[in-house]
Parts: C-alpha cells; sequence; structure tokens
C-alpha cells in the first residue's frame, strides 16, 4: 500500500514536471538573436550569492545566535539564494536559447570565422545547460527547506554551504564556466556588448 502511494507520488510528480517543461517549450522566445539578450537578462548578483554559500558565515551566526535565532536568520538567507537561482537560471535560459539561434546559422557556413564562432555557441549552451540543472535541483531543495516548520528545520538542520556542489555539479564553477563562455562569444560580435552582457550577469 505504502509502496503505492510512493509509486503514485512519483509518477504525478514527473508528468506534472513534463507538462511544465513542455508548456516552457511551446511558449519558449522566438529565435532569440544578438539584440535580444541583454534586455532580457536579469540582476544575478553572482557574487553575493557565492558568499551566501560560504560555511563561514553559518558557522559564526550558529555560535553567535540561539537556536530561534539561527531558525529565523537561516530561513531568510534560504529566500535570497532563491531569489538569486532564479535569477541566474533564468539568464542561463536566454543564454541557451541564444547560444542554439548562434549555432543553428553558424553550422551552414563553412568559413574558419564562422567554425570558431560556432564551437563557442556550443560551449555557451552547454554550460548555461549545466547551470540550469544545477539550479532547478537546488531550487527544489530549497523549496523542500522552505516548507520545513520551524521546529523540524532545527532539528533537520538545512544548510546552504551543502548547496555549493549538487550531484557533482559546482555552483560557482558552474555559473563561472557560463559568463566566460558568454563573454566569449560575445566578444565574436563586440566588445561593447560584450561589457554590457557581462555586466548583466
Amino acid at each position: 500500500m505504502m509502496f503505492d502511494v510512493i509509486a503514485i507520488a512519483v509518477v504525478g510528480t514527473l508528468l506534472v514536471v513534463a507538462g511544465y517543461t513542455a508548456l516552457q517549450f511551446l511558449g519558449r522566445f522566438p529565435k532569440r538573436t544578438i539584440n535580444d539578450v541583454t534586455p532580457f537578462l536579469r540582476p544575478a548578483e553572482a557574487s553575493e550569492f557565492e558568499a551566501l554559500l560560504d560555511p563561514v558565515q553559518e558557522v559564526n551566526a550558529r555560535f553567535l545566535l540561539s537556536p530561534v535565532e539561527f531558525v529565523d536568520w537561516q530561513r531568510k538567507r534560504f529566500h535570497l539564494v532563491r531569489e538569486y537561482l532564479l535569477r541566474m537560471s533564468h539568464n542561463a535560459l536566454v543564454l541557451i536559447e541564444w547560444g542554439n539561434m548562434e549555432a543553428a546559422e553558424l553550422e551552414t557556413q563553412g568559413s574558419q570565422a564562422s567554425q570558431e564562432r560556432l564551437l563557442l555557441a556550443q560551449e555557451l549552451v552547454k554550460a548555461a545547460t549545466e547551470f540550469r540543472i544545477y539550479s532547478v535541483v537546488a531550487l527544489v531543495t530549497l523549496k523542500v527547506w522552505l516548507l520545513l516548520p520551524a521546529s523540524l528545520a532545527s532539528v533537520v538542520s538545512p544548510s546552504l554551504p551543502r548547496l555549493r556542489n549538487l550531484f557533482g555539479i559546482s555552483a560557482v564553477a558552474a555559473y563561472t564556466r557560463l559568463k566566460n563562455a558568454a563573454g566569449s562569444l560575445s566578444l565574436a560580435h563586440s566588445h561593447a556588448f560584450q561589457q554590457d552582457l557581462l555586466a548583466r550577469l
């Protein structure tokens, strides 16, 4: 009986995720070109995100605050990390769409410069997809933590530094790779475009 309930819950969850993914695919941005990248990026505050995952902050807070105060302090940080992740995940999706569009256009061109730009576009898609996978897992984890009652949260003691690495993906390294890949591809267009794009990431 218990196994049936778990199986139904798992299948239901998979159907919801599949439906959500299908809706996103159907509603995707049409042909995201170079002109449709920077206006749609959201300020990610990557350095602040990285600081929130610093274990030293958490250790100090546990030492200085009472258990009740620590849980309240930690929950606010969960919300802040979730906000940054939503922005960064959105940016990754925008860059995936742009990289795919660039790659599709460049595949039909045979020049050496086109092939080099094609490799840059493919690297951007790979890097952005890696971070997108990380962010989805991290956001689900955060949502579970936020649903925990305060009394249970103090016992389970969820920790933000645990989000530094999930399923072998380092949050900081993956976003750095994404920014580097985006910077390389954008520089192939112009230095001004590169500076504008990186400033928004």
